[in-house]
């Protein structure tokens, strides 16, 4: 073999080495660019991340809760409500395009809304565009439930807002006693915005006694606390971004601890982070009540503590209290997705904000312990536990242990 050849075949190889790293280095650099992509999203933009395949542990939490409900609830029609949604050429949409209350209210607005359009038959639909695109952060799950956007477009529609309208108690009564399907029948499209609980309320109609019955929904879950662990993981499914955080959370938690996580929900009201939230009264202990329960009666050192509140001093002096290593909190500005200041705050803001209210709704609904407020986002961030009453407590001018649905809080105001 000559010396040429040698030398033609190492410069080949050479070559074909170079070629490698650049790619690699490409590849690298795009990399790099993935991950930084969120950082120039507008909140008014689609968030374009997907439901990712690879392992997870909170997908397999996911898919654990999946199971259980599909075992409590395996007594309703869900083909049934496959049909409805796949054949109705008519709609009923969550609309939301202002204030409409914060996440717990909202909940509270989208399940309500969906029973509604169910028993009249008609393609759920959810548009809500305040203050950012919903499917940013969550996806549709068993039912196709994304905006349509021409139907704005047509004329036959309806808008009920019985948030703000003064005939909003006329139109509840209606949905109590009359034929909605009758009376809305030359609607094709229904907007509807609220944040009232109405499941009860509609599920009571005599009119709706045939369809409630094809569902097979039974009398002692006709109430929007029985059916909300249903209704919430069959419409929704995270995406991708808030899959990452809740698994880094998962990640830290195992590094450092291995047994049981404790969760804080901690709500003041109107603070320095806050200024445009209402006032909350008899909230002025909470922090050192919870701290000094938890010390006292939650003594395990090895359980890690995940914090969530409306106020950055809270959860820095939290983070004090407990060490870095043990504490768990999302990332990202503390907001209220109603209450904004539109003058202060940019559209990178409000979607970092957002993608933290959805991930610590999610991970509330993970804790071993679940301490919170009277509050409508951890009520329902806790009705998603497995043992929903486990290790319940509630802060009520005290705390209080919540052993079951008939538990009763002491004060109205608290």
């Amino acid at each position: 073999m000559s010396i040429k050849y040698i030398w033609r075949h190492l410069l080949c190889l050479m070559k074909m080495f170079i070629l490698i790293f650049v790619i690699l280095l490409y590849y690298n650099d795009r990399i790099k660019q993935n991950k930084t992509l969120p950082l120039k999203l507008s909140c008014l933009n689609v968030n374009k991340t997907k439901y990712e395949s690879e392992i997870s542990i909170f997908k397999l939490r996911l898919n654990q809760r999946l199971f259980h409900l599909g075992q409590r609830f395996s007594h309703i029609n869900i083909n049934k409500l496959l049909h409805i949604q796949s054949s109705s050429t008519k709609t009923f949409t969550y609309f939301c395009s202002k204030f409409c209350g914060g996440w717990g209210d909202r909940l509270r607005g989208i399940t309500s809304a969906y029973i509604l359009a169910v028993l009249l038959q008609r393609r759920f639909v959810i548009d809500m565009q305040y203050p950012c695109n919903l499917t940013n952060f969550l996806l549709p799950n068993l039912i196709d439930w994304k905006p349509i956007y021409r139907i704005h477009q047509q004329k036959n529609s309806l808008k009920l807002d019985i948030m703000y309208s003064k005939y909003a108690d006329k139109v509840i009564s209606h949905m109590a006693t009359d034929n909605l399907t009758q009376i809305w029948l030359n609607y094709d499209n229904i907007f509807f915005t609220t944040n009232n609980d109405l499941i009860s309320i509609v599920l009571k109609n005599p009119f709706f006694k045939l369809i409630k019955s094809q569902i097979n929904i039974q009398s002692n879950e006709s109430t929007q606390q029985e059916l909300f662990p249903f209704l919430f993981e069959f419409l929704f499914k995270p995406t991708s971004i808030i899959i990452n955080k809740i698994d880094e959370l998962f990640l830290k938690s195992s590094l450092y601890f291995n047994q049981s996580i404790i969760c804080m929900h901690i709500r003041i009201g109107q603070s320095l982070t806050l200024r445009n939230d209402k006032k909350l009264p008899f909230r002025q202990a909470i922090v050192h009540d919870m701290l000094e329960f938890i010390d006292k009666n939650l003594t395990d050192s090895y359980s890690s503590i995940f914090v969530t509140s409306d106020s950055y001093q809270i959860q820095q002096d939290i983070y004090k209290h407990y060490g870095n290593n043990r504490l768990l909190s999302v990332s990202g500005p503390i907001i209220h997705i109603d209450r904004l200041n539109t003058k202060m705050e940019s559209n990178e803001t409000l979607y970092h904000g957002f993608v933290k209210v959805i991930s610590d709704f999610y991970f509330l609904g993970e804790c071993d312990t679940l301490l919170r407020p009277r509050s409508g986002f951890s009520e329902w961030a806790g009705r998603r536990r497995l043992k929903e009453y486990s290790n319940l407590y509630i802060y009520c001018r005290g705390i209080h242990r919540v052993t079951s649905s008939k538990w009763r809080r002491p004060y109205n105001l608290c």
